[in-house]
């Protein structure tokens, strides 16, 4: 596990340290709008890394790397995820703060090691089995509260969101059992902190 965290806390920072040397300049278009650290949603037990908003500040994008530490998955996991999330409104509230009610995404995630395909073995038959095991698409619905703070002279976001989310297998699976599982069997809950540089 030690061998994970040191790149991985290498990762998050660097989208921070990229950012703290163009403060005094506009922006360059490659270096991330937010940096953000997420607990849980099937994309690893902590996960974090850079992204980015659109000009409109309603859809953001961003890229993930998780880890799932041996004791809570069988097997030591890491995993790189690409999510997009939409959130259409933002209400102000006072001193800075606002909620985004309403978010909705999706996700593609992929998990590494010698146990995970991309594509089945030869010899399973052909259409035998219609899903790869490295792959893992997914969706979530979600919503967010922030706060807009001064830190160093500078403007910065800091905001708090939480996501329920499914993947594919998962759905298919209550589609197919509707009379066995529940909603609360197929959905997990996230949480999430996003620092944005405005």
């Amino acid at each position: 596990m030690k061998k994970y965290l040191l790149p991985f806390l290498l990762m998050i920072g660097l989208p921070v340290s990229a950012q703290e040397v163009g403060l005094t300049h506009h922006r360059k278009w490659f270096v991330p709008d937010h940096i953000k650290l997420q607990f849980a949603g099937n994309i690893g037990f902590l996960s974090g890394g850079p992204g980015y908003m659109s000009r409109n500040q309603t859809l953001e994008t961003d890229l993930l790397f998780g880890f799932l530490p041996q004791k809570f998955g069988g097997d030591a996991l890491v995993t790189t995820t690409l999510k997009t999330t939409y959130s259409p409104w933002r209400i102000n509230l006072k001193n800075s703060y606002y909620i985004r009610p309403f978010s909705i995404g999706a996700y593609l995630g992929y998990t590494f090691g010698p146990q995970f395909d991309t594509k089945w073995p030869s010899y399973y038959p052909t259409g035998y089995y219609w899903w790869a095991t490295s792959f893992r698409p997914g969706a979530y619905i979600g919503g967010k509260a922030g706060r807009n703070v001064v830190l160093n002279n500078h403007r910065r976001s800091l905001e708090f969101y939480y996501e329920l989310g499914t993947y594919d297998l998962l759905l298919i699976s209550y589609v197919q059992n509707k009379g066995f599982l529940k909603i609360n069997d197929i959905v997990s809950l996230s949480l999430g902190l996003k620092l944005g540089f405005n």
